[in-house]
């Protein structure tokens, strides 16, 4: 039986995500009139790195994560904010980046006419569905999945669960997660008994005990992976 639903990541999957984030917080500092160096990028970088995984694992909610993030990131720069909104500013900014990376909108195309597509993120509702308009690649996706919708989030597999009782005529054998992060796609689909396959083009090397079962370094090796594979 070969391959028939694709659950993909969105960020830094088909989104550069860094991209987009290196933009909003560039145009947040320019408002707030801030010098945006070199190490801040760096610091914020790791910081909301870590805040996400902590989401991941259920250690902090969404509201937690988008409310008190940039208030501690702030204070940690010793940064006054006098009541302004720096997360509210920021997301509005990330909203509009809709930055795809490499060959993204040609192999989703291109593996639409074959197979189900369907979006599996822990991104923000508004911001997800924005994008992926602006992109002007919502069209591929059968259906989307959006961590803030269902209630649950990667990696846990009431994420996926959710996820595979609403999409018609689904199959566990018949699917597989595409997802750069170990820890939330790869894991995730793990988790949930589903193949995986890992977007890797650092080539980054696993020293963790989270195991996909393909990895690709770019895009467009998927269509003949996929046309190849049978499980």
């Amino acid at each position: 039986m070969s391959y028939k639903f694709l659950l993909f990541d969105l960020d830094n999957t088909i989104f550069d995500f860094d991209a987009a984030e290196a933009a909003a917080l560039s145009r947040l500092f320019e408002q707030l009139n801030i010098p945006l160096t070199q190490d801040i990028r760096r610091k914020y970088h790791q910081f909301n790195q870590k805040l996400w995984q902590m989401y991941e694992k259920d250690e902090i909610s969404r509201s937690e994560l988008l409310e008190a993030r940039f208030p501690l990131f702030f204070q940690k720069l010793r940064v006054p904010l006098h009541g302004l909104n720096p997360g509210k500013i920021y997301r509005g900014y990330l909203q509009e980046g809709h930055q795809l990376l490499p060959d993204a909108k040609f192999i989703l195309q291109q593996l639409a006419k074959s197979f189900r597509l369907f979006a599996v993120t822990n991104g923000i509702s508004a911001t997800q569905r924005q994008r992926l308009d602006d992109a002007g690649i919502i069209s591929y996706f059968d259906d989307l999945f959006i961590s803030e919708e269902i209630g649950h989030q990667k990696p846990a597999k009431s994420f996926f669960d959710y996820v595979f009782a609403h999409i018609p005529n689904f199959e566990l054998a018949e699917a597989v997660v595409i997802g750069d992060s170990l820890s939330s796609d790869i894991l995730g689909g793990t988790n949930a008994h589903v193949d995986t396959i890992w977007y890797n083009p650092d080539f980054v090397p696993n020293h963790s005990s989270i195991h996909p079962i393909y990895q690709i370094a770019h895009l467009t090796d998927l269509p003949q992976l996929l046309s190849n594979q049978v499980v």
